[in-house]
């Protein structure tokens, strides 16, 4: 039998302050709620060109 935990009613205290804190700077957003960076076209052309040579490079190491 596990004995009954009761919370210090000082650290409930300063857990709401916390939350409240962070609401008003706008730390509590969800980070899952948030956008993925979006890539601009020359960060995409060269992603795509190293891709290129990697494939290249392995076609060529293979055959």
């Amino acid at each position: 039998m596990k004995p009954e935990v009761s919370a210090d009613p000082n650290l409930v205290n300063v857990d709401a302050q916390n939350r409240h804190v962070s609401q008003q700077a706008g730390l509590d957003q969800d980070l899952e709620s948030q956008v993925p960076p979006r890539y601009g076209s020359f960060t995409v052309t060269t992603l795509g060109v190293i891709l290129v040579l990697l494939f290249a490079a392995v076609v060529w190491i293979l055959l």
